[in-house]
């Protein structure tokens, strides 16, 4: 991924397919990529740790891109090193046609919990890669959707589901399939 002086990635940066993404539903409309904060995140509340791969996201005189990529290492802080790579982008929720419907789909469905209001408010889309760059525990993009559920306070879509959930639930899934946090 091609990044310019502040890290932000360059050219076309496409909403990844539902799905294949874990879709967050976020109310910011800032395409802010926060490492220390997620890192921080990461720790302190699953145990992780979680890096930017690559140039650090720099934000001068508080400007943002309107869309932006990233790829994350994510893993348990205890387990070797490197940990999974995964690839996230976030755009405009106006750019992802079908997102919201989607999303309101899934959370007017039985057991959404009313996430159907969280999902009118989204400004903006967070979506993480099903699939790990190269080899690597496929666990970690929901790990990952769990830490930005958390941080960005946001529900998730996972994909091939017809499901919207918080980040309790994520973190359930995450101990169903014997991940720590």
């Amino acid at each position: 991924m091609d990044v310019d002086e502040n890290g932000w990635a360059t050219g076309r940066i496409d909403p990844l397919p539902i799905d294949h993404a874990w879709t967050l539903f976020s109310p910011e409309a800032e395409a802010r990529i926060d490492a220390d904060r997620w890192s921080h995140h990461a720790q302190r509340f699953f145990s992780l740790e979680l890096k930017i791969v690559g140039r650090p996201k720099l934000y001068p005189a508080g400007s943002s891109p309107l869309a932006d990529a990233v790829v994350l290492a994510i893993g348990p802080a205890s387990a070797p090193q490197p940990h999974p790579q995964i690839h996230v982008v976030t755009v405009p929720i106006d750019r992802a046609a079908g997102a919201r419907a989607a999303g309101l789909a899934a959370a007017l469905a039985p057991y959404g919990a009313g996430f159907d209001t969280l999902v009118n408010r989204a400004k903006r889309l967070w979506q993480i890669a099903e699939a790990p760059l190269g080899t690597g525990d496929p666990r970690a993009a929901l790990a990952a959707a769990a830490i930005l559920a958390s941080v960005l306070l946001a529900p998730v879509l996972p994909p091939r589901e017809v499901a919207i959930f918080g980040v309790k639930t994520a973190r359930e899934r995450l101990a169903r399939l014997g991940y720590a946090t």
